[in-house]
């Protein structure tokens, strides 16, 4: 049997063998092991294409001067073949370099277009060499054959080729990257999915595809919402009938209270206008990323709303309304923890006496900023409702602790401790000046007992708020749990809880 050393030997004494053998080894080995590792592949390929060029010059052949026939017509016409596999060998080699190249810079997707482009040039260039150093013949007459024919289509397809040209110019420049979300000329946004060689395909906030041609994309303006970072910025404006100063305390206890708004970069608040008592407003805040920033504006939104009505303060009519009279735009009188109530969701179904008279019982404890409000294990019997400020609530886990929620005029906790007599598990800490309000047990019994339907009400509220993750859960209450579930969980506690008969819609079904 024929041993590895005697094989190598006839491979170099019969290098146009050898030749072969090499290209039909070096294609399988490449494609079958390594067609999924660029690196690898493209080591293969030169090691190969080695090989290749040492035996066809030790046999004579010279894969870059015109062949000189030999007078033996089967030997020049495997010496043709074997330049001619040289040269797509070369080309096939450069071809995987660039896609090398495109993968380590971690752009395949972007990179197609323009490794598509390079990898048409490399195979066409091998073309005009193997016309030039395999058949011999000048390539003058072909290149000035192929401008011709160059200009006619370039005449025919003008536009296909601007939108070609023009995706080029994107893969060099790289203004965005498939999974960027961008805005062309303020009219279209949304996520690029897709970079082809004539156009971009984006998908819209209205989940719709947004086809643009390349050569409309290169003349836009571009604006590139996840460059350089995720941070996205959005602009609120408010409408104040109070001076410049109580607005802007105002809207910093608003954009302190919302959790999503990134403290760096810092929101900014600028006075745009004053006149006729009314003071027009700007903020200026950031989010972690663009699909964040519609659920914050609107919170945002909430939040002014809430803080301005704790203030006692009132926001004006939008401009081009007509103008409110003095009196609308002075605030309303009326005791502080009653403007508290009418803002709860919590008692919105109570009458305004019924509501009163909760806010007659409330009893104001005010707290600093960085004062500890709650501690944890502490035991709640009251429910407590934030009339005035910002609490910070701060829950112990495994990898440390997590801020879980932020507290603002009108929200409440307590109800948990006061529903099952759990302690708490968190810590609230004032972060700025607040006000807290304490509802006792038996100040709010003699209103369950006179309108028996409210205890499912309350329940109602409470089991909205306990899903939109606003309350403070224990483990009896699992964070899954149906809002159908919630709601007859929170009736049933308060039936049980003030001692109340079944209404007449049932404790169960809620």
């Amino acid at each position: 049997m024929m041993g590895l050393g005697s094989f190598a030997d006839a491979i170099l004494n019969e290098p146009l063998a050898g030749g072969f053998a090499t290209i039909v080894v070096g294609a399988v080995v490449s494609r079958l092991l390594f067609g999924r590792r660029p690196a690898w592949l493209a080591m293969a390929r030169v090691f190969f294409l080695i090989l290749l060029t040492v035996l066809l010059l030790r046999g004579g052949i010279v894969p870059y001067q015109p062949m000189q026939p030999s007078g033996v017509p089967l030997r020049d016409a495997i010496v043709g073949v074997l330049k001619v596999a040289w040269w797509f060998w070369a080309a096939w080699f450069l071809v995987s370099v660039i896609s090398l190249v495109i993968v380590f810079e971690e752009r395949p997707r972007e990179g197609k277009l323009l490794r598509d482009f390079l990898s048409a040039l490399i195979y066409l260039a091998a073309v005009f060499a193997i016309v030039a150093y395999v058949f011999g013949e000048p390539v003058q007459g072909l290149l000035a054959t192929s401008g011709a024919i160059a200009i006619i289509l370039g005449l025919a397809l003008q536009s296909t080729l601007n939108d070609f040209f023009s995706g080029l110019v994107l893969n060099f420049s790289r203004p965005f990257r498939p999974g960027d979300t961008i805005s062309i000329d303020g009219v279209t946004e949304g996520q690029v999915v897709e970079m082809n060689w004539r156009a971009t395909h984006i998908l819209t906030g209205n989940r719709d595809l947004a086809i643009l041609p390349n050569s409309t994309i290169a003349k836009a303006k571009i604006v590139n919402l996840d460059f350089p970072s995720g941070i996205h910025g959005f602009t609120a404006h408010a409408r104040f009938a109070c001076p410049p100063a109580q607005a802007v305390a105002v809207l910093e206890l608003a954009l302190l209270n919302a959790r999503a708004i990134l403290a760096a970069p810092s929101p900014s608040i600028r006075v745009v206008a004053v006149a006729d008592g009314q003071t027009d407003m700007e903020v200026t805040a950031f989010v972690d990323g663009v699909g964040a920033a519609g659920t914050a504006h609107n919170d945002l939104f909430d939040l002014i709303y809430r803080h301005t009505a704790a203030a006692g303060l009132r926001l004006a009519a939008p401009q081009g309304r007509q103008h409110a009279s003095e009196r609308e735009t002075l605030p309303v009188e009326r005791p502080h923890a009653e403007a508290i109530i009418e803002i709860m969701p919590l008692f919105a179904a109570l009458t305004r006496d019924e509501r009163a008279a909760i806010a007659a019982k409330l009893k104001p404890v005010f707290h600093e900023r960085g004062e500890v409000v709650v501690s944890p294990d502490q035991a709640l019997q009251s429910l407590f409702i934030v009339g005035r400020g910002v609490l910070s609530v701060v829950a112990k886990r495994e990898l440390g602790d997590i801020e879980v929620l932020r507290f603002g005029p009108g929200d409440h906790y307590g109800e948990i401790g006061l529903l099952t007599g759990a302690r708490a598990q968190a810590v609230i800490t004032a972060l700025a000046p607040s006000l807290v309000y304490e509802l006792a047990k038996d100040d709010l019994a003699p209103i369950l007992e006179a309108r028996s339907l409210l205890a499912h009400e309350l329940g109602h509220a409470m089991a909205e708020r306990q899903a939109a993750g606003r309350m403070l859960t224990t483990a009896e209450l699992g964070s899954g749990e149906t809002r159908q579930w919630l709601r007859r969980w929170f009736a049933d506690r308060l039936h049980q809880l003030f001692e109340l008969e079944a209404s007449p819609r049932g404790g169960r079904g809620g």
